[in-house]
């Protein structure tokens, strides 16, 4: 598992996630950041005066995790989750000594940057598994309170009647925008109320017959196609890409 980090001083990085504790508006983890050498341990989000994220996921990959039902830490002085590195979360000493921004040994840091090194950072990310869908759906926060503020349409030469390309600018994501990029045999099924601001309340992503479709979430539960109906906003492609645009001033 890998973010993408607003730092307290505005700088965006990224790092792999090495533990995860608590959950909900009190999730804590720990990271990396190379730029000062040094392990951080960051709320995901700031609650006060306003709920504002700083901590993206951008990979949800936690096979190489274990996992605690409790744990008992001055970190947070009464029983938690907790996920992680096996060399971590089994080490209360170095989680302290992370907490309090004490010393960490050199190996560790060395471990930490080496996982770090390993990270793959694109701009892009495509939709061709349902990890791809699950990567998206953590990264823009489902979606929830979205609101689409911009589509743009591009037409290639050799298909000049029909649109080919469509860009989708979803704002309202939890201190970040997502952009998506439809390509290819593209649908558009766009419903609004003119007079208001469409929020949704989360999205669903599924694949079917050669095509992937985004569909905003109206309340109502979407296994696959069949269950679309009339007053659903959705965009079908061939392929789907998506990129983040962090709202670092936030």
């Amino acid at each position: 598992m890998f973010a993408k980090i607003i730092s307290k001083d505005d700088r965006e990085y990224y790092s792999c996630i090495f533990a995860k504790f608590n959950s909900g508006w009190d999730e804590v983890v720990i990271v990396f950041d190379d730029y000062n050498n040094k392990f951080e341990l960051l709320n995901v989000y700031t609650t006060f005066p306003s709920i504002i994220r700083k901590v993206f996921i951008i990979d949800t990959d936690t096979s190489d995790w274990i996992h605690k039902d409790v744990i008992k830490l001055s970190l947070v002085n009464k029983y938690k989750e907790c996920d992680g590195y096996d060399w971590l979360i089994n080490n209360e000493e170095l989680i302290n000594a992370i907490k309090n921004d004490k010393e960490v040994a050199e190996e560790i840091k060395l471990k930490a940057k080496k996982l770090n090194d390993a990270i793959e950072i694109n701009e892009w990310h495509y939709i061709k598994t349902p990890k791809d869908i699950s990567d998206l759906l953590t990264a823009a926060w489902g979606f929830h309170d979205s609101y689409i503020i911009d589509i743009k349409y591009e037409k290639e030469v050799e298909f000049p009647l029909a649109p080919t390309i469509i860009q989708i600018l979803f704002a309202g994501c939890w201190n970040c925008s997502i952009l998506l990029e439809f390509e290819r045999d593209v649908l558009v099924h766009f419903v609004s109320d003119d007079k208001t601001i469409d929020c949704f309340l989360g999205a669903n992503i599924v694949f079917e017959n050669g095509y992937v479709y985004w569909i905003g979430d109206t309340g109502d539960c979407i296994q696959n196609i069949s269950d679309i109906k009339e007053y659903h906003t959705y965009f079908r492609a061939r392929s789907l890409k998506w990129k983040m645009i962090t709202n670092n001033k936030e």
